[in-house]
């Protein structure tokens, strides 16, 4: 049977994390892409059903607009699921889904690893609709990173939204599961920020700068690639301070910049956010991060 991307990636975690065991039957199977792709159901096609689907997607945006609460991000969820369920496969649901679920794992730890791997479903699925190339291709056992090669730009928010639940969801396992993941994450993330840069509030630059700054100037990383990534995400959205915040724990701590932490999580806090309301609650978030950095600030100094 075709393979599931999700549940490859999880294989691989799985063996990466168990160095020195001998992989079971289950997970070589679905390493080797012989897990059956998930249910899609029946497309609601009738006006009872696409009725169904609106009121659920209208629903689940009004919820996702007050997401700060834990509550209304729970009802968004759910509402995104079910509209999701109504038509299968249909990018707008699952792209909804996939973006409450990233917003839940950014903005509660303990909840991070169930959310990402949820993220990385749902945009898994819209990808597949949007770009049935990359599908075929890891259906065949094409790495997801090569693959994106086929993703179009009609693919680029599924892809980003699934190379950055990937890394995400490796992040919240651990060291061992993100060298296992990196590579093909990365050859995703670039493919989307190639395909459009400014998906998620120029999410793809936001995450090339957080992830090559880790990486060695040999192997395209280094300081220099993730302040361009970095400053070129500021210069297209000002406003989305989550950027800030990222450049300041990653790229500023790792090169010791104090004065770089500093100015950039001031000017995070200081930012009046009824100038966006749009991302109110990721500008609020960003600001309770950059609050949390501050208070470790002479321990990561």
């Amino acid at each position: 049977m075709a393979g599931h991307v999700v549940l490859a990636v999880a294989a691989t975690l799985l063996l990466a994390a168990q160095p020195n065991r001998s992989p079971s039957p289950i997970a070589l199977a679905l390493a080797a892409g012989e897990a059956a792709r998930p249910d899609q159901g029946t497309v609601a096609t009738s006006p009872g059903g696409r009725a169904r689907y609106t009121e659920e997607m209208q629903a689940g945006e009004a919820a996702f607009a007050g997401r700060e609460d834990p509550a209304l991000l729970t009802a968004a969820i759910g509402r995104f699921s079910a509209a999701a369920a109504l038509q299968p496969g249909d990018p707008a649901a699952l792209l909804s889904l996939a973006r409450a679920q990233a917003f839940r794992a950014q903005a509660t730890r303990e909840a991070a690893r169930d959310s990402w791997r949820e993220a990385s479903r749902a945009a898994e699925q819209a990808l597949r609709t949007t770009a049935p190339a990359f599908a075929e291709a890891v259906d065949r056992g094409e790495d997801p990173g090569r693959a994106a090669t086929k993703v179009d730009r009609a693919g680029a928010a599924p892809l980003y939204w699934f190379a950055l639940a990937t890394m995400g969801m490796a992040q919240a396992r651990g060291m061992v599961a993100v060298l296992a993941v990196k590579d093909a994450a990365r050859a995703m993330m670039e493919r989307a920020a190639a395909l459009d840069e400014r998906v998620d509030f120029a999410g793809p630059r936001r995450a090339l700068g957080a992830w090559l700054a880790t990486l060695p100037s040999a192997a395209g990383g280094g300081a220099g690639a993730a302040r361009s990534q970095f400053e070129r995400a500021h210069s297209l959205f000002p406003e989305y301070q989550l950027a800030r915040v990222r450049d300041a724990e990653i790229l500023a701590v790792l090169l010791q910049d104090r004065k770089r932490f500093e100015a950039y999580l001031g000017e995070v806090l200081a930012f009046d956010d009824a100038r966006a309301p749009a991302i109110g609650p990721e500008n609020r978030l960003a600001k309770r991060l950059a609050r949390e950095l501050l208070a470790r600030k002479e321990r990561l100094f």
